[in-house]
């Protein structure tokens, strides 16, 4: 039995892979800073280490040692890994172990995209699951049907969210790949906005099948145009393009947005080319009700409606909000945001501004930057996007200090929308549970 050790088994991704490798026959162990999350829930308390330490390995038990690439730029001298290249140890990112283990001899469906991908991956493997194709799915998200990240299956579908940080999606070679957008994120790795669209044509032209895309995107258009002209390899020689931006299917969502009825449109087509029943298809994307922190509704708080979002970049935030407006025109909107990672506020800074101050909520509350894999260098402070935005109803807070000021300011039938990739559906949660209705 080969054993993987996961360095970062806490992540959405990271957990997702581990379980589904347990469930393949690997056996496995892991350890992270936080090791009792909503994600490590599928193993047991003896198979999880809380922190890092070389001793996870040094009894030479580990035949993979499968690491959280931000690994590599936060922490580089981890002793975990040091101890691994002492040893000889096989060393891969966790999508790279993915790619290379847990897809071989699958049929490899995978989803890319600056937004969006995680819904769009979500509502594949619901409409796969449906149809009884029993999909393996790797989610970067709790899907509320599994009340899991992840779905491991008998089938030969594997259903993947592909993720562009750090390339990480060129560790797959999908059968299938749908690409909803492309529009500049991950300044801390991408050096600019060419790099970045360079980095999702490399992936596309890994795809052995049909790309599934998004033409209505302009940079997904320009990168797909590139591709058509890009010589076939024998690997290659069986690809197709299909455009799903014509969004012909008519559907009545229970998910709002029309972003959403984008990635539908996306899903739709992906079933249509595994030959599913177009009333199935339909049937089963008008009854997708979300993924985790995608528009989740957490509960209420005072008679007021909480919600949770993963939105952290401008266009997200944009649209996100739009849609919230449009589902409830006549409500007080009160959003939580919490901007994730100093060089993505940074780099992005006028967008977030412009977005923020154009937000067609009542109150924005702004609390400080969620620093994920970064360290703290000075580069930008919430207290300045606050300021740069100069509006009254634009407030900055402490994060320890939200959910008092907000159980002040809560009034009855208000919508309370907590926006991040951070931490703040913990925030929503507590704020929930500490309701007098």
């Amino acid at each position: 039995m080969i054993k993987v050790h996961f360095l970062g088994i806490g992540g959405s991704g990271a957990s997702a892979a581990a379980a589904i490798a347990q469930s393949q026959g690997y056996e496995i162990s892991g350890c992270d800073l936080d090791i009792s999350n909503e994600f490590t829930a599928p193993f047991s308390l003896d198979q999880l280490s809380k922190g890092h330490s070389a001793s996870h390995i040094s009894s030479g038990n580990v035949d993979i040692l499968a690491v959280t690439p931000a690994i590599y730029s936060l922490d580089p001298d981890n002793k975990e890994l040091l101890e691994a290249r002492k040893q000889g140890i096989q060393i891969l990112t966790w999508q790279e172990f993915m790619g290379k283990y847990l897809m071989k001899d699958k049929f490899v469906i995978a989803v890319t995209g600056t937004h969006g991908k995680t819904t769009t991956t979500a509502m594949i493997a619901k409409l796969l699951e449906d149809a009884g194709l029993d999909p393996t799915v790797e989610l970067g998200a709790i899907m509320p049907s599994w009340k899991t990240n992840f779905r491991t299956g008998k089938g030969k579908y594997f259903v993947v969210e592909a993720d562009e940080y750090n390339d990480n999606f060129l560790s797959f070679t999908p059968d299938i790949s749908v690409v909803t957008n492309i529009d500049m994120d991950h300044p801390e790795y991408f050096k600019d906005f060419e790099s970045y669209k360079e980095s999702f044509l490399k992936f596309l032209l890994k795809t052995k099948g049909i790309i599934v895309a998004n033409l209505l995107d302009t940079p997904v258009s320009e990168v797909m145009k590139v591709v058509m002209k890009t010589p076939l390899t024998p690997e290659t020689k069986d690809r197709q393009y299909l455009d799903y931006s014509k969004n012909e299917f008519n559907l009545s969502l229970k998910v709002p947005g029309v972003f959403n009825i984008l990635n539908a449109s996306a899903a739709f087509q992906v079933g249509l080319l595994l030959g599913i029943n177009s009333l199935d298809i339909k049937n089963s994307l008008e009854n997708f009700t979300g993924a985790g922190k995608r528009f989740e509704y957490i509960g209420e708080f005072n008679s007021a409606k909480v919600y949770s979002d993963f939105g952290h970049h401008p266009t997200e935030i944009r649209e996100t909000l739009k849609a919230v407006r449009e589902k409830f025109p006549d409500n007080r909107i009160l959003v939580i945001y919490q901007p994730h990672m100093f060089t993505r506020t940074k780099y992005l800074f006028n967008d977030f501004v412009k977005v923020l101050k154009e937000a067609p909520v009542n109150e924005v509350y702004i609390l400080d930057i969620y620093k994920s894999r970064e360290v703290d260098e000075g580069l930008v402070t919430s207290k300045q996007l606050v300021d740069a935005i100069g509006k009254d109803n634009t407030i900055y807070c402490p994060k320890e200090k939200i959910n008092e000021l907000l159980e002040n300011q809560i009034q009855e039938n208000d919508i309370v929308f907590f926006m991040s990739a951070g931490d703040t559906d913990r925030l929503a949660k507590e704020l929930i549970s500490v309701s007098p209705s």
